[in-house]
This record gives structure tokens, sequence and C-alpha cells, in this order.
């Protein structure tokens, strides 16, 4: 796995990660990795509608998430469109393309992998916790594919809505903001049952449904609880 993939998820559970002892050693005996980790982790509270400033940064340079576009998962699901890219990941709708079944589903791909099985391990970490989560208001896990590329990807539960920082921007309705607040907490209620350690939820990993309700969608750098702990 990455050592820039590894440091972020490390340091975005830092309250100050920017001044915590690991970044500041960083600076000084690998600058450049320090560089590309600090754009990484001022991304993380931005809009969506912002992150799309990172493509002058070297990471999204060579990760290009629009050549994706076009590409056939399992021979099944043909990917139409790039839905949004967040500090480590990019995500798309894909949509069935044999012919025997209108469905539509989400896919994620990891943008910091270096190689595919550093790629592949990525995918098999979050995919993990999302499988053993059964619940409605958090993006059901469906499998791990590979497009025809041979990159290895996360299929869920494609959810129509808006981001919850869109959503706020938006909306002023009392009813509606306490439908959000109530269900986004459901929502880590359960997380925490399941004791799994989400680390990053913030306005542009809950999306906001069409019934508005909010919903967990991404565990980029979740962990289990007991593997925190001490």
């Amino acid at each position: 796995m990455s050592k820039l993939y590894t440091l972020f998820q490390e340091l975005a559970k830092s309250d100050d990660p920017l001044h915590c002892k690991t970044y500041i050693e960083l600076t000084v005996s690998q600058p450049e990795l320090a560089t590309k980790l600090e754009r990484l982790l001022r991304h993380i509270e931005r809009p969506l509608d912002d992150l799309t400033d990172r493509i002058y940064d070297e990471i999204m340079l060579s990760d290009n998430p629009i050549s994706r576009l076009g590409r056939t998962i399992d021979n099944k699901y043909k990917i139409v469109e790039l839905l949004g890219q967040g500090g480590m990941s990019d995500v798309y709708k894909a949509t069935r393309s044999d012919g025997l079944i209108e469905h539509s589903v989400a896919v994620k791909y990891f943008s910091l992998a270096h190689s595919s099985d550093d790629a592949l391990d990525m995918v098999t970490k979050e995919a993990q916790i999302l499988a053993t989560l059964d619940h409605h208001l958090i993006a059901t896990f469906l499998d791990i594919g590979h497009d025809d590329h041979q990159e290895p990807n996360i299929m869920m539960e494609y959810i129509e809505g808006q981001t919850l920082f869109a959503f706020l921007r938006n909306e002023n309705n009392p009813q509606a903001l306490e439908k959000v607040h109530k269900t986004l907490n459901e929502a880590k209620d359960y997380l925490k049952r399941k004791g799994i350690v989400h680390g990053d939820i913030n306005h542009n990993n809950v999306l906001v449904d069409n019934n508005g309700c909010a919903n967990i969608i991404d565990f980029d750098i979740a962990t289990y609880a007991e593997l925190t702990s001490g």
C-alpha cells in the first residue's frame, strides 16, 4: 500500500494533522511527499464542486479519472458518468449493459494507488468493512469488480441525491434539516454498535437521498474499533 495513502489514513483522523509530529518530521525528511499529503489533507472538508481544483496536482494528472468513462466492469456494467472525486478516490455511475435487466450501480476507484496490487489492497480493506454492514442509511456493498483494464473497484448501491454540502447550501426548511440530522445520527449510532470507527464523516461523503434522508457512502479511512484501541 502506498506510503501517501497510509499517511493520509493516519493523519486524516487528527484534529490538527498539519501540526502533528509525524507531518512535521515528514516536511524535513521527505518534503515532496509532505507537499502532496498537505494538498490532500486540506481537501477533506472542501465541497465536491471545488475538488476539481486538484487537477493541477501530480496525483490527479496520473490518475486521469475521465479515462475510465466507457469501461466495462465484469462484462456487465458500463461506466457512464463521473459522480465525484474525493481526497483518495473517484466515484462513477455504471449501468447494466448486457441487456438482461436495467440497473445502475456506484463504482469506486482509488486514485492514490500506485499499482494494481496497491489498488486491490485498498479496495479489499474498504469492501470488507462494507460487507459487514446492513443498514438502510449506509450504501450497500455489492461486489469487488474488475474493469476491462484490469483495474479493481468497489461496486455499491447507487443512491440518487445530493451531497450534504449541496443540501445545506440550498435548504433552509427546519423539518428537512431535522430529518437529515436525525437520519445521520441513526447511521452513526449503527456504526458505533458495529464497532466501526469511520474517521471522516463530513459534508462530502454523506448523501441526502430523494426522500430527504442522510446516507453514509464513503469509508476510505474507516477501521474497526479494536484495531485503533491502545
